[in-house]
């Protein structure tokens, strides 16, 4: 969970963006279709799953199941389609991108929470105070600093190829990356 209320919302924003963006485009049909299709789930259910993370400390879902299910991402973007999509091959985005941002979302939801501050739930909120922080293990700080450095410089290269002249997107799936990219970049710092 993020602390500051405005870079929750700030957070909310680029996650809905980057899920928005990665809605199905009316026009195409075949085979790369469905592989399209189902990169597209993906996408959406990493940027629900961030909105989500963004609002609450605790896991919506057992944790087994969100490890799960972004592991079965991490397969199909690094061993399905380890050349992307035939959407996202013309643009050269790699599926290994997209493989370690699903790992990355099961670094979140496995490894980071130990970074985080512990809350008292119901009514032992009010009579205990805050637990103080424990101190990041030099792992997950060094894990977790390398690829928010990774996401951050990779959200740059999107940005470019997605804004066009006149400063209008003009590639809304590069955006779509850009802005995913950039807000696990930021969620990870807050993380730490």
């Amino acid at each position: 969970m993020v602390g500051a209320l405005a870079a929750r919302w700030l957070l909310t924003a680029v996650f809905a963006a980057a899920g928005l963006g990665s809605l199905p485009v009316r026009g195409r049909a075949g085979p790369a279709r469905v592989a399209d299709r189902v990169s597209d789930v993906f996408h959406a259910l990493m940027s629900a799953a961030l909105i989500v993370m963004t609002w609450r400390s605790e896991p919506t879902l057992p944790v087994w199941f969100q490890t799960t299910l972004f592991g079965c991402a991490v397969i199909w973007f690094g061993l399905a389609s380890p050349r992307g999509t035939v959407r996202f091959r013309e643009r050269g985005l790699s599926g290994l991108h997209h493989a370690l941002m699903a790992g990355a979302m099961i670094w979140m939801i496995t490894a980071m929470p130990a970074t985080m501050r512990m809350v008292p739930a119901g009514p032992a909120r009010s009579a205990t105070p805050i637990i103080s922080r424990p101190a990041t293990p030099a792992a997950v700080l060094v894990v977790s600093v390398l690829l928010v450095a990774y996401f951050g410089l990779a959200a740059v290269p999107l940005f470019v190829r997605a804004i066009g002249p006149g400063r209008r997107v003009s590639d809304r799936a590069a955006f779509s990356h850009a802005a995913m990219s950039a807000g696990v970049a930021a969620m990870l710092l807050a993380m730490l």
